[in-house]
């Protein structure tokens, strides 16, 4: 079978389990707002966001750094993860311990303090994950990866289900889906452990571990602005504004993470091909990552106009009238996830070409650019400023991505950017046919008009290469 076709293959497997953990994710986030409403909603947001911004130390960046050597010596998986291992069990425990601490620091609720320990405990748990599934990206078998992945969203999506119809007390419903959470993530870890055990046993080398870290530890500060990047928002939300307003910028925001695991999957499934073809074929490197950053920017970018054309109706049909001061934040945060798609996998190519060092400068420079709009604008525009302090710091990144990629793999930046034409012109077309139906239609079918719309003037406008059907001829051929 050939490379193009097993790297679809793969991608596929993850791409088609996180669409549906996503599906299953965002029903239970709606049946969730709905019914705790925005005051406990905010709650459980604001315990979800303290737990998540401390994720990404409990492994010190070690289960990428297995992607990474995994992919050129296999001898090394099994040192590496049992190494990785430890260190996260180490790390999870202070981690968790601080989680509580700064919960009491800054006087959290009873209930909030409650909702950051199980979920707290729940997110360390789940993020145990990521070395597992490394090393099947290396050996691109991700197919039980994706099943277990959809198997962990049924089970927590059915006791949601089962919470939000039978229990009236709202309060011990609250408790309920966070513990939920909890353990079907535990189920979710022990049963992917034990498969990862098929195919190789962890060893611990004490020797090697100092050194793993000292290697690994630029990618924990990738890993850690990805984590603090979405959830820093809402921490300083809730320190600054009622947790009516960490409500009202979650809904929002959840709706357009649901998006986010598409570059991120693609990235994922990628990484071990992308670090060989840096060391051995930059031509062909140079051209995987031209038609990645192409394909993501045609769906970024449609789908990031359409929300914000879309806002008021796409709010009042998913959350109800509770959330209607949601609407503008979601309108701003369509043009974050066009700029997002558009530029993520230029900010991917310094990592596999090993300039993550410059890649985590980059993102602690806009982390801090981040906190300090979000200040000023969260104290006079609650949710919605931090909404707009978050697309400013994208597009900021966005424009150091798009200009370091170039810059290193003597690209040009205005080159590039012609070849995205077609995406806007489509665009244009698609978003006019979007805003005569808006008030005509009901929102599903106005979206359904801008796909139909977006996708044949894509080729009328000559998005499609030739290179794009000689990929396809590789997917579709027989083994």
């Amino acid at each position: 079978m050939n490379l193009t076709k097993v790297v679809f293959k793969n991608f596929s497997y993850i791409m088609i389990g996180r669409v549906l953990f996503r599906f299953l994710n965002a029903a239970i986030m709606i049946y969730a707002a709905r019914y705790l409403g925005v005051d406990r909603y905010g709650m459980f947001e604001t315990a979800l966001a303290w737990a998540n911004a401390f994720l990404a130390l409990n492994d010190v960046g070690m289960s990428t750094l297995i992607v990474r050597e995994g992919a050129r010596d296999e001898s090394k998986i099994a040192v590496y993860f049992g190494n990785t291992l430890l260190v996260e069990v180490i790390f999870s425990i202070i981690l968790y311990a601080t989680v509580l601490l700064v919960g009491f620091g800054i006087g959290y609720n009873h209930t909030t303090m409650v909702l950051l320990a199980i979920l707290g405990a729940g997110g360390l748990i789940f993020e145990f994950r990521k070395v597992m599934r490394g090393i099947f990206r290396i050996y691109l078998k991700l197919k039980v990866v994706a099943f277990l992945e959809v198997l962990n969203g049924i089970i927590y999506f059915l006791l949601t289900l089962w919470i939000v119809t039978t229990i009236k007390d709202i309060d011990v419903g609250l408790l309920g889906i966070a513990h939920a959470n909890l353990w079907t993530n535990v189920l979710f870890v022990a049963a992917l452990f034990f498969y990862t055990l098929r195919f190789v046993k962890p060893k611990i080398d004490r020797k090697q571990i100092w050194p793993m870290i000292k290697q690994s530890y630029v990618f924990t500060l990738y890993n850690l602005f990805f984590m603090l990047y979405f959830q820093i928002d809402q921490i300083i939300l809730s320190i600054l504004k009622p947790a009516s307003e960490v409500g009202i910028y979650s809904a929002s925001a959840k709706l357009v993470g649901a998006f986010l695991f598409i570059p991120v999957m693609l990235f994922q499934v990628t990484m071990p091909i992308m670090y060989q073809a840096s060391r051995e074929d930059m031509p062909r490197y140079k051209r995987i990552n031209h038609m990645k950053w192409r394909y993501l920017a045609a769906f970024g970018i449609p789908a990031g106009v359409g929300l914000w054309l879309l806002a008021p109706q796409i709010i009042n049909f998913v959350f109800g009238e509770k959330y209607l001061a949601s609407i503008p934040v979601l309108a701003v945060m369509g043009w974050f996830l066009a700029i997002r798609f558009t530029a993520l996998s230029q900010g991917n190519s310094l990592t596999t070409t090993d300039r993550q060092g410059l890649r985590a400068f980059i993102q602690i420079l806009s982390l801090v650019l981040n906190i300090v709009l979000d200040i000023i604008l969260i104290k006079k525009y609650g949710a919605l400023g931090a909404g707009i302090a978050t697309l400013i710091t994208e597009a900021c990144i966005a424009t150091s991505y798009l200009y370091f990629s170039a810059k290193y793999l003597e690209e040009s930046v205005l080159k590039n950017s012609l070849s995205l034409l077609p995406i806007v012109g489509a665009t244009l077309v698609m978003s006019l046919a979007v805003f005569l139906a808006k008030d005509q239609l009901h929102v599903i079918f106005v979206m359904l008009l801008g796909v139909i719309t977006y996708l044949p003037f894509l080729w009328i406008f000559r998005f499609f290469r030739p290179y794009d059907k000689q990929i396809l001829q590789q997917i579709m051929s027989k083994p």
